[in-house]
C-alpha cells in the first residue's frame, strides 16, 4: 500500500477512534446520570424516614401518657370510694381538696394527650405527602433509567460497528505505522493524526517550518510534527 493510502487509512482511523472515545465517554456518563437522578430520591427517602421516626416516638409517647391517665382515673376512682369512710367535715375538705388536685393532673394529661394526637395527626399527613411525592420521583426516575438504557443499548451497538470498521482499517496498515499512531493516541490525549493548515499543526497550534509545509501539502510521506510529533496531514480542497 502506497504512503497515501497508509496516511488515508490513518486519518480514517483517527476519525473512527475519536468517534470510540466520545461513545465511550457517553457511556461512562450514563451511571453518573442516574446517580444524580438518584440523589434527590434518597435525600427525600431520608427525610422520610425521619418522619417516621418522629411518628412512632410521638405514638410512643401518646401511649405512655394515655397509661399515665388510666393510672389518674384509677387514683381519682378510689379516693371517690373513700368519701364513705370520712368521718370529720374536716377530713372530707381535705378529701375534695385532694380529689380537685388529681382531677387537675387529669385535665393537664389530657390537654397533653391532645397536643401529642395533633401532632400525630399533622406528622401522618406530612408523612402521606411526602411518600406521594417520594412515589413520583420514583417514577420519573424509572422513566430516565429507561430511556438511558435505551440510550445505552443504541449506543452499544454503533459502538460494536465502529469497532469492526476499525478492525478493517487496522488490517490495512504497517505494523509499525500502527504501533507508532498507538502510541501517539496514548500520549497525546487520544489525538495522533491532525490537519496541518495555514503552516499551524492544529493538535499543539505550532507553527511548521515552511519547507516541510510544503512537502506535507504533497500528501506522499509520513511527516511528523516538530513540537508535538503527532503525524501531520494537508487537506486539499481543490
Amino acid at each position: 500500500m502506497t504512503v497515501k493510502h497508509q496516511l488515508k487509512s490513518l486519518i480514517e482511523l483517527q476519525q473512527i477512534d475519536s468517534k470510540i472515545f466520545d461513545t465511550k465517554r457517553i457511556l461512562d456518563k450514563i451511571p453518573l446520570k442516574i446517580s444524580e437522578a438518584e440523589k434527590p430520591f434518597k435525600d427525600s427517602e431520608a427525610a422520610l424516614d425521619i418522619i417516621k421516626q418522629k411518628l412512632s416516638s410521638l405514638e410512643k409517647k401518646k401511649r405512655g401518657k394515655e397509661r399515665q391517665l388510666d393510672d389518674i382515673n384509677e387514683k381519682i376512682n378510689k379516693l371517690k370510694v373513700r368519701v364513705s369512710e370520712i368521718k370529720t367535715n374536716k377530713e372530707y375538705q381535705a378529701h375534695l381538696k385532694e380529689i380537685e388536685s388529681v382531677e387537675k393532673e387529669r385535665y393537664s394529661m389530657e390537654d397533653e394527650i391532645l397536643i401529642i394526637m395533633e401532632e400525630i395527626d399533622n406528622t401522618s399527613r406530612q408523612t402521606e405527602s411526602e411518600e406521594a411525592n417520594l412515589k413520583k420521583q420514583k417514577d420519573k426516575i424509572e422513566v430516565l433509567k429507561k430511556k438511558l438504557q435505551e440510550e445505552k443499548s443504541k449506543v452499544e451497538k454503533e459502538l460494536m460497528t465502529v469497532k469492526e470498521m476499525r478492525t478493517k482499517i487496522v488490517e490495512t496498515l504497517d505494523e509499525d505505522l500502527y504501533n507508532q499512531y498507538i502510541n501517539l493516541i496514548e500520549s497525546c490525549n487520544g489525538l495522533a493524526v491532525v490537519e496541518a493548515e495555514n503552516e499551524i499543526c492544529q493538535g499543539c497550534n505550532m507553527n511548521i517550518p515552511p519547507q516541510l509545509f510544503v512537502e506535507l501539502k504533497k500528501n506522499d510521506e509520513i511527516i511528523n510534527c516538530p513540537q508535538c510529533r503527532r503525524i501531520l496531514y494537508y487537506k486539499n480542497n481543490k
